[in-house]
């Protein structure tokens, strides 16, 4: 069997997992299976009532280095403070659990248990994330003076920031956020 590459298949299990929470939402979900160029960039189709409308869903998966704090995603570099991230009609950001996430090695011990699930809309999403990379950026290197480098940097926001959007699968219904 090849050796598997951790960040690439936390991807893939993210995913796979958004895929199946959709479907035990009553949400009729399909993995683009990596056919990006016809999808914009986007990980999962979901069906809606009108055959000729279908939600487009990014899916960002990974765990915070930071304790207490949800993942979104890499910062890719200084476009991140002017240009939208997402381009999907929701980010779904699935956090794994820290302790388990960097320890798993592909034997079963990674299960739904260790995710928890933020389901965003997409203009909410680019601010969260252009928020934090911001907050991020104008924090100052105390240990070499200037800023940060945004290539790449993990970006984290505290939980009261997404909280109404945990498992809120009911948005990705056309059902609004009150109704959680």
């Amino acid at each position: 069997m090849p050796d598997l590459n951790k960040k690439q298949s936390h991807g893939r299990i993210g995913e796979a997992a958004v895929t199946a929470k959709c479907w035990m939402n009553g949400v009729p979900a399909h993995n683009t299976n990596g056919l990006r160029a016809n999808f914009a960039g986007s990980d999962i189709i979901i069906d809606t009532e009108d055959p000729r409308k279908k939600l487009l869903i990014q899916v960002k998966t990974g765990y915070s280095p930071a304790k207490g704090q949800i993942y979104l995603t890499q910062a890719s570099g200084d476009k991140d403070l002017t240009e939208d991230k997402f381009k999907a009609d929701f980010v779904v950001f699935v956090n794994i659990d820290k302790k388990i996430g960097e320890s798993h090695n592909h034997r079963g011990t990674l299960d739904f248990e260790h995710f928890s699930y933020y389901v965003v809309p997409e203009n909410e999403a680019n601010r969260v994330f252009r928020d934090a990379v911001k907050r991020d950026y104008d924090r100052p290197l105390v240990k070499r003076e200037g800023r940060r480098s945004l290539s790449n940097m993990a970006v984290n926001v505290a939980p009261e920031i997404l909280s109404k959007y945990r498992d809120a699968w009911h948005l990705l219904r056309g059902e609004p956020l009150e109704n959680a």
